[in-house]
């Protein structure tokens, strides 16, 4: 009975691997296809539209501070250049405000930042809401493009930038069919 379980167990296994190795694997490369579609295409250029709004906002937001902090700069070099001839209360004085100027700027600054990480949050947010539909559409052209072709498997991979898969049969790739089904709406 054990033995018998044993080759069932063999039989099983070697009908698997042997199915295994019948399936077919293709790939494609996803910058090219990002890069290259007119649907990828689209993508890119409202992400672009995104990061400049978001380079214009943050420019402004601090044009500001620039100028407030070169103002703090500023009197500190007249303090600085004018010591020798104030009394030491009017030194104290002045160098006080200064340091209150400052202390205002710095919190300014802080909030700044907090609202350029909150509004890069919102920006990843909307960079992911751009691409989403992208990514979907993909995905069912993909299925559809390994249905019509037999595909098993359609892996994502860049050859000049292999993370998981190492290597990929050049002649598995199906960057080009992908772009364009994807470019005809299949």
């Amino acid at each position: 009975m054990k033995r018998l379980l044993s080759l069932s167990l063999f039989v099983g296994c070697m009908v698997f691997a042997q199915l295994a190795s019948a399936q077919t694997i293709a790939w494609f490369n996803p910058a090219k296809v990002l890069n290259n579609s007119k649907e990828g295409k689209k993508v890119l250029a409202k992400q672009k539209a995104l990061q400049d709004q978001f380079e214009a906002e943050r420019k402004k937001a601090e044009k500001p501070l620039e100028a407030e902090k070169d103002a703090i700069e500023t009197e500190w070099k007249n303090l600085q250049s004018n010591a020798n001839v104030l009394n030491e209360k009017e030194k104290a004085r002045r160098f006080e405000a200064i340091k209150t100027k400052y202390d205002a700027w710095m919190e300014k600054v802080k909030k700044g930042q907090a609202d350029l990480v909150k509004r890069q949050q919102d920006m990843a947010k909307e960079f992911q809401n751009v691409a989403e539909p992208f990514s979907k559409k993909l995905k069912v052209v993909a299925e559809n493009l390994a249905k019509s072709k037999g595909y098993a498997f359609i892996i994502a991979h860049d050859p000049t930038n292999p993370q998981v898969l190492l290597f990929a049969k050049p002649e598995m790739e199906i960057t080009t069919a992908l772009i364009a089904a994807l470019d005809a709406g299949r």
